[in-house]
């Protein structure tokens, strides 16, 4: 895709995978004790995304993101 040509629904879930995987990111890197309220919002989102039918990408991050964090 030539740079400037990106769909508003494009960058919507290039911002949104951007944003998850620095959420995931960062509780990984957290010292405190795992939280599971982020794979409930992950299990969430993931929902919704694909009730709104997001690209297989995104999709895919949110499984990964899940993966990364010990629940698939």
């Amino acid at each position: 895709m030539a740079e400037g040509s990106e769909k508003p629904v494009d960058i919507f879930e290039m911002l949104l995978r951007k944003t998850m995987t620095k959420a995931v990111i960062s509780e990984l890197e957290s010292e405190r004790p795992r939280n599971d309220d982020i794979i409930a919002r992950l299990i969430d989102y993931e929902t919704r995304a694909q009730q709104e039918r997001l690209s297989s990408q995104t999709l895919q991050a949110f499984l990964s993101g899940r993966r990364v964090l010990g629940k698939s």
